[in-house]
């Protein structure tokens, strides 16, 4: 346990220089992408896949993107070990200090311990190793590619969750002196009423010597739907700030859809000089925030998980 507690105190006390990546921004239906620790973590081999696209249908002169996200995670070896990978592939990652949009590809792979640690107590150290595409400014010119490191931990108590973890360091030589964030994240489950059930959540990520701070809440009516709002503080595309509203509707045990929306995003609209009201502006920007369509499916590996309600 005094290893553990070292461990914390070591992810506390990084200072951190980076841009946000995308694949952070994802983690209210990819919480992989935060945290390798809860690879296996369910009980069931899981695969997710999201797609992103703004606006949904297109704007003349308007600016689009899409981007898509794959995570497979399973526990092996009696639940004791977890293993996993993500793959992404976004045209617009994020906006790097010189200006201009970049471009991301990436591959990460992931593993995990589990330990129990008490009555009803788990804990999970989580590795990931990642190849990703060096940042391409407006999809042209020259990439190459780089490989990244990740470490993270989580502890689960009855119907408390606590993470910690940085998900992503690249390896590139001369990137050291920029680590990407530490984030730090607390869930807990209510039951308001019998067969409902509200999940509460913080997320804290620390970069640039700031901490911003996550709200986030999910209400399950029954098992049948489940409506949330994820207030995103610490950024959505080109740091801005993002409010989700998001659905999610499971067809049996194995199957779920779900869709969520960025109240807050904006979309950049060109418009030829002359021809906006003051005759002089070229740019205007829109509401226009991504639209994102999740989906996962869940596989039963005989320990009986498959028949538990996973939030």
């Amino acid at each position: 346990m005094r290893h553990i507690l070292l461990g914390f105190l070591c992810f506390c006390t990084v200072s951190l220089w980076a841009q946000q990546e995308s694949l952070r921004m994802v983690y209210p239906f990819i919480p992989l992408s935060i945290n390798p620790a809860d690879a296996g973590g369910k009980g069931v081999a899981s695969i997710t896949g999201i797609f992103r696209k703004k606006p949904l249908f297109q704007q003349t002169g308007g600016a689009t993107s899409s981007q898509q996200y794959f995570s497979f995670d399973m526990p092996i070896r009696q639940e004791k070990w977890g293993i996993g990978f993500l793959a992404y592939n976004t045209d617009q990652s994020y906006g790097p200090l010189g200006g201009g949009i970049a471009a991301n590809l990436g591959l990460a792979g992931l593993v995990a311990k589990r330990f129990i640690v008490g009555k009803g107590q788990g804990l999970q150290l989580g590795l990931n190793l990642g190849l990703n595409q060096y940042p391409v400014l407006g999809k042209s010119g020259t990439s190459e590619f780089g490989g990244s490191i990740g470490f993270g931990i989580s502890y689960q108590y009855d119907r408390l969750e606590l993470g910690l973890s940085r998900p992503t360091q690249s390896l590139r030589s001369l990137e050291w002196t920029n680590p990407n964030p530490v984030y730090a994240k607390i869930g807990y489950q209510l039951e308001p009423g019998q067969g409902n059930l509200l999940k509460l959540g913080v997320l804290m990520r620390h970069q640039y010597s700031e901490t911003r701070i996550d709200l986030n809440a999910v209400f399950w009516w029954q098992e049948k739907v489940g409506v949330g709002i994820w207030w995103q503080n610490t950024g959505s595309e080109f740091s801005n700030e993002a409010l989700l509203g998001s659905v999610e509707v499971p067809f049996g045990r194995n199957f779920r859809v779900g869709y969520a929306y960025d109240f807050l995003g904006k979309n950049s609209v060109y418009y030829a000089p002359g021809t906006t009201n003051t005759g002089t502006s070229t740019v205007q920007t829109a509401v226009s925030a991504y639209h994102q369509i999740f989906m996962r499916y869940e596989i039963d590996l005989g320990n009986g998980k498959i028949a538990n309600f996973r939030p």
